[in-house]
């Protein structure tokens, strides 16, 4: 059975793949997403109270069901990086990437010797605990581990060709960029939309993939169309919210029609 990471590079290289961000740290909710079909999870350090312990029982549970499980972490702390990797999670998402060489650092702390400055330990999940021989795992972390960089800002290392070499896949936080920029949530202005295409255009050039949060099925296939690959659909809190709020709405329709008829 290939690793979550390599499952996951496969789908990207085959078309566009949809997630959900998870913000409550349950392996149920992996298990469900599961379920529904999803093609991946990321699991959020960045905006939720998930603890460490409980991304490596949601790393599991993703191992355990075929869900590839990404990591978004708050700041870049090679120790924990290398933990979650170890646990078994598809790749890191780093928030807040600007540089060429804050991307260049990053890639080295997630690949071992010689391609980067990760430490080795082959008594985690991720190695199957000594099962697999050195060499071959070496060779295949490095080879499939995913490194997401986060572009969320106006100011970006220039030309951005340079800064994408360095990542596996580029994720545009377009809510903080509409902030960034002096236009919170106007996704459709016609500034926040240039700075999309500029990235979108360098990210074409350097053809590494591109992933983005949307908040509606219909942007989902928007961006789908627009060329983007790692689709990232709201949330498990946002899914729970908007069904208990279609539950009212729908109870309060049927209650207003029963009366009606009384």
């Amino acid at each position: 059975m290939p690793s979550s990471a390599a499952q996951l590079r496969s789908k990207i290289s085959q078309g566009p793949v949809f997630g959900s961000f998870v913000k409550l740290g349950r392996r149920e909710v992996i298990e469900i997403l599961a379920a529904a079909g999803l093609d991946f999870v990321i699991c959020d350090l960045e905006h939720s109270q998930i603890s460490e312990q409980e991304a490596g029982v949601m790393i599991l549970a993703g191992r355990a069901c075929g869900l590839p499980v990404l990591v978004r972490v708050a700041d870049f702390d090679p120790g924990l990086v290398n933990r979650l990797l170890e646990a078994g999670a598809a790749g890191i998402q780093v928030p807040q990437v600007q540089t060429r060489e804050q991307a260049a650092a990053y890639r080295r702390a997630c690949k071992y010797p010689p391609e980067g400055t990760r430490s080795l330990s082959l008594a985690q999940p991720a190695a199957g605990y000594g099962a697999e021989p050195l060499n071959d795992y070496i060779a295949r972390s490095n080879r499939e581990v995913l490194l997401i960089g986060q572009l969320e800002t106006q100011e970006l290392h220039e030309p951005l060709t340079e800064l994408l070499g360095e990542l596996d896949a580029a994720f545009i936080g377009s809510l903080d960029l509409t902030v960034d920029i002096g236009l919170p949530g106007k996704l459709d202005d016609p500034a926040v939309q240039q700075r999309l295409r500029a990235i979108e255009q360098a990210a074409a050039a350097k053809k590494i993939p591109l992933g983005i949060y949307v908040d509606s099925p219909t942007r989902a296939a928007q961006a789908a169309a627009a060329g983007y690959r790692l689709i990232a659909l709201s949330s498990d809190l946002g899914a729970l919210s908007g069904a208990a709020k279609g539950w009212k709405k729908q109870l309060a329709e049927l209650t207003a029609a029963a009366a009606s008829k009384a």
